[in-house]
């Protein structure tokens, strides 16, 4: 038997030795296959000592039963209808100055307004200027929450600024009714108030408060042929707690080789898979994470990550938005992953690269993917918003017309002078990730979904009291919107 030592040596320092039959196998393979066989045996749970023949069985398996399924799906009828219709990747000019941010206030507030005008009650909406000159006791006004606090009597008091000016808005321990919506005020977001000024135009006493929100019995758009999307997020290819198993098992699913008559004919209507953000777990991304990862190298993370996705049908398109721990910038809204860290991504023909966040219409049906990140203001701001119901925070950032409005909060924020987090067109469906927990509610006829995750528990997350619902699937059938939810994990 002639030895490679150069082989060889790639397995032992990996902790990992070969059997003499698994090694006359492994000598005829190229490069890139070696790559992976290392990387999935590290991230396999049983954590394989020795490469035997039986384990390289796994491998040969796979390749030759994707090449040999040639049923035509559903999805094999028709051909991608994809539009891109927002993303900021290459069309970053954030002038990072005092300019630049009023610039991008001011543009938030030109399209919020114009939303909120809309409304028959705000349709008068006077300035703060005008208010303040103290000819009016009726006012109607737009403006942005500088600040909100609660007085010694209970009374919620919010300091409202426009273009002309600021005042201060109370609203009466004693309407409860108005008490409850205000809970639900944040910092910096846009609202409309109509109420009683003061004699002097130097307050307002709130009667009404309005959201931008989404219109009532609005039509959406449908796909006109029975094709799927999977949503998916937070895979944390890298990570200890990557679930390698149920990974592949979503992988064989969506080549209809597991899964009843139902599951299978499922994966055959699949025409698109959109994933949101965090592909792969990073390095460095919070305190002691390489504590927890079993591939360090962030350039391998990807390579691993493709090894998975290229072997998913070609007749499946994938959109691929960043998330926190992906390679780019972690203020948002964030350019596409770089090439540089996901080269092969770029190559294949069917996965579009965009940014975070992607507005884009599939097959009609009109999809806003972000990854999420602000949902940590929300549970952090609104009391009663919790980690386990994403889909209950994502209601409010609709209602706000806006994916991120807290400037400076958990979320970084670039001042572009164009406000790409800004909701103008309400979406059809609307996808979320980054809490790692499976939710879907129709709000006002918009499907919100957060994709959960494949990663277990961190030990980040436990401090948190982050609990993860990992290894479930999303699925939206584009013509009825019928939503299903795949489960991976045994």
């Amino acid at each position: 038997m002639e030895f490679d030592f150069e082989l060889i040596n790639k397995f032992l320092e990996n902790n990992i030795n070969i059997h003499p039959e698994a090694f006359e196998k492994l000598k005829n393979l190229d490069e890139s296959e070696i790559e992976r066989i290392i990387n999935e045996a590290k991230l396999d749970k049983e954590k394989p000592l020795v490469i035997t023949p039986e384990y390289l069985k796994k491998f040969e398996k796979r390749i030759v039963v994707v090449k040999s399924r040639r049923k035509k799906t559903i999805a094999e009828e028709y051909e991608a209808e994809i539009r891109i219709k927002r993303d900021i990747t290459k069309k970053s000019y954030s002038k990072g100055n005092i300019e630049g941010f009023v610039d991008y206030f001011n543009d938030r507030y030109e399209r919020l307004s114009r939303i909120l005008r809309e409304r028959e009650a705000l349709k008068e909406a006077s300035t703060i200027e005008i208010i303040k000159k103290g000819r009016f006791s009726e006012a109607k006004i737009i403006g942005f929450v500088n600040e909100k606090r609660t007085s010694k009597k209970g009374n919620i008091i919010l300091e409202i600024e426009d273009p002309t000016g600021v005042i201060p808005v109370v609203i009466m321990s004693d309407d409860r009714e108005l008490s409850e919506v205000a809970k639900e005020i944040v910092k910096d977001e846009i609202i409309g108030i109509s109420g009683v000024a003061g004699r002097n135009g130097d307050i307002i006493i709130a009667k009404e408060i309005f959201f931008p929100d989404v219109k009532l019995n609005v039509e959406r758009h449908r796909s006109e042929v029975p094709l799927s999307l999977v949503l998916i997020s937070d895979i944390h290819l890298g990570s200890s707690k990557f679930m390698a198993n149920e990974f592949e098992k979503f992988i064989k699913w969506i080549n209809c080789e597991i899964g009843t008559p139902r599951q299978r004919e499922l994966a055959e209507r699949v025409k698109y898979i959109v994933i949101g953000g965090d592909l792969v777990d990073g390095v460095g991304i919070y305190p002691n994470q390489e504590n927890e990862l079993v591939v360090k190298d962030i350039h391998k993370q990807y390579d691993l990550l493709w090894d998975y996705l290229s072997q998913i049908p070609e007749h499946i398109e994938i959109i691929i938005i960043p998330g926190n721990h992906d390679a780019t910038r972690q203020a948002e809204p964030q350019p596409a992953i770089s090439e540089e860290f996901a080269e092969k991504f770029y190559q294949d023909p069917r996965i579009h690269m965009v940014g975070n966040p992607c507005y884009a219409s599939l097959h009609g049906v009109n999809v806003l993917t972000y990854h999420g990140r602000s949902l940590d203001d929300m549970v952090s701001n609104i009391p009663g918003v919790t980690y386990d119901k994403p889909a209950e925070a994502m209601e409010y950032l609709i209602k706000k017309r806006h994916l991120a409005p807290i400037y400076g909060g958990k979320v970084p924020l670039t001042p572009e002078s164009y406000d790409y987090l800004l909701i103008d067109e309400p979406p059809d469906i609307l996808h979320m990730g980054h809490i790692h927990t499976v939710g879907i509610k129709n709000y006002r006829g918009v499907v919100l979904v957060n994709s959960g995750t494949f990663q277990e528990q961190t030990s980040f997350q436990k401090k948190l009291n982050m609990r993860p619902d990992p290894g479930r699937i999303p699925i939206i059938q584009l013509d009825t919107f019928k939503p299903t939810i795949m489960r991976f994990v045994s």
